[in-house]
């Protein structure tokens, strides 16, 4: 008895099912890796299965170290951009959990639904949207509590802590430096200030300012400037942006501290409500 192995078929395969469940990873780690970045950590997989399947090796526990241990850490780690080890922990068991799900909704489909590599691929990417769907049903139940955080601003060797609100559609960027921007309520960020700080900003932040109050030196550190932007019934506007020293964003128990951090001052209030004071940029946290 004898098997034909096509090592092009295994290839494509491994490659369709790794990115698939890659992304899945990604979204559940709420990371920013893009599909490009996921196909890479794809390839990479798919490359080394097939490596290691056609290595003469003579013991089978070292075929699935190598295949379930190694190759797994390395797939995660370069298509979901981990900065630590327990995201990385993390990313490993989604890997895994994610790959025993699909596993077992396609064995248990009937046989003949499963021959030719089209036939594979369609099946394959219709579960990966029945998971997709499912996690997007859950997050809308969930509501947009989770995406409440808490972040405090330092400057100046003063420190304000603030309710954010992680918003995935702030994609506001800085137009000098092209970092990204959150914005803050000028009414919080005023507790950073000195009061001959104040008066400064606020002229700045009504637009009657002057070169000599951007210029000037108590407010020189926090590089104030001007940056455009768009929003519902805004299409050109300017915003105050400035410069801290540090911004920590924290959300349950991870949290993350971002230097330099550019931010709009809001002359507003954000939120109605007042349940938030800050609208996090979902790209601050990569951004360094």
């Amino acid at each position: 008895m004898y098997y034909e192995f096509y090592i092009d078929v295994f290839f494509v395969v491994n490659l369709v099912m790794d990115f698939l469940l890659l992304r899945l990873v990604n979204r559940v780690l709420k990371g920013t890796a893009t599909p490009l970045r996921s196909l890479a950590g794809a390839a990479l997989g798919a490359v080394g299965i097939c490596v290691i399947t056609l290595l003469p090796l003579s013991s089978p526990y070292i075929r699935v170290l190598l295949s379930h241990g190694v190759l797994g850490i390395l797939m995660v780690w370069v298509s979901c951009c981990c900065r630590s080890w327990r995201k990385l922990f993390t990313g490993i068991l989604l890997l895994y959990g994610f790959s025993f799900l699909t596993g077992g909704i396609l064995t248990a489909l009937p046989g003949g639904t499963k021959e030719g590599l089209l036939t594979f691929c369609f099946i394959t990417t219709a579960t990966y949207w029945i998971l997709i769907l499912g996690m997007r049903l859950l997050e809308y139940l969930k509501g947009k509590s989770s995406a409440i955080c808490e972040v405090i601003i330092r400057a100046g060797g003063k420190s304000v802590k603030v309710k954010g609100l992680y918003d995935t559609g702030n994609r506001l960027r800085d137009t000098l430096t092209r970092k990204p921007v959150s914005v803050v309520e000028y009414g919080r960020f005023e507790e950073l200030l000195g009061e001959d700080q104040k008066a400064s900003f606020e002229r700045l932040l009504s637009g009657t300012g002057s070169t000599e109050d951007i210029c000037a030196q108590s407010v020189l550190k926090f590089h104030p400037h001007y940056i455009s932007y768009r929003s519902v019934g805004q299409d050109n506007g300017l915003m105050l942006a400035v410069t801290v020293d540090e911004l920590y964003v924290s959300a349950g128990e991870e949290g993350s501290v971002v230097k330099h951090a550019v931010l709009g001052l809001a002359g507003n209030q954000l939120s109605t409500a007042g349940n938030f004071q800050i609208i996090v940029n979902p790209c601050i946290v990569n951004a360094e």
